[in-house]
């Protein structure tokens, strides 16, 4: 077992090994650096406490009575699943979370649960984005979409737009943020919302959302 472990010390994916009773018995540097608790302060506890961890729809899936642990226990097969979880630091992160059950070769059990997870964050939100911009699609209907063509003047404005606007424009269809997108080109936050708003001005929309759907419904940026 201690090899394994030095093996799990290795790995880029978080390591979290829980006993029966669902209290963690491993907790490696990566675990430590996604979730920004350390062994000492984790051991013992239950993964529950810990992980917190919701689904999609903010239902909470880490609890006493888990159903991963126990199907998994049961040598059922679980498949790996995103969760919502919460850092030390309080910060908002999603894991994909991929399980199994470890024979032990002693005598106090017969097996343990090892969760692998890695951040997938920016994965999930650039999803998230996506059936947004896909319900904000919806929303606008066919009427809202259509009046977005004949527009002469709309066209003009928008193949008028800055190469740093265009830039901008770029990373919302991304999913980028404000903030994101000012670190991502090193200018302000401020210099970032007035990019943003000539660009609604120029497409003559009122979110970000209907200005993505601008974009991609006309082709100016596409969606990798």
């Amino acid at each position: 077992m201690n090899s394994l472990f030095q093996a799990f010390a290795k790995t880029g994916d978080g390591v979290l090994i829980i006993n029966q009773d669902q209290d963690i018995i491993y907790w490696n540097r990566a675990a430590e650096d996604i979730l920004g608790y350390k062994h000492n302060e984790v051991a013992g506890l239950s993964c529950y406490q810990i992980l917190k961890g919701c689904n999609n729809e903010g239902q909470l899936v880490c609890h006493k009575y888990c159903r991963v642990a126990k199907t998994a226990f049961n040598n059922g097969t679980v498949t790996n699943y995103d969760s919502c979880i919460r850092t030390k630091l309080g910060d908002v992160r999603w894991i994909n979370v991929s399980t199994f059950i470890l024979p032990t070769d002693g005598a106090k059990v017969d097996s343990v649960l090892v969760h692998l997870f890695r951040d997938v964050t920016t994965k999930k939100k650039n999803e998230q984005f996506v059936d947004q911009v896909l319900g904000a699609a919806k929303q606008l209907g066919s009427r809202e979409l259509s009046q977005a063509v004949p527009s002469e003047s709309i066209k003009q404005h928008h193949t008028n737009l800055t190469d740093r606007e265009h830039e901008v424009l770029t990373l919302l269809v991304q999913g980028f943020s404000t903030d994101d997108i000012a670190q991502s080109l090193s200018i302000s936050s401020a210099t970032t919302r007035n990019h943003i708003r000539n660009i609604l001005q120029k497409f003559q929309v009122h979110s970000r959302l209907e200005a993505v759907v601008y974009a991609l419904e006309q082709k100016l940026i596409t969606k990798d």
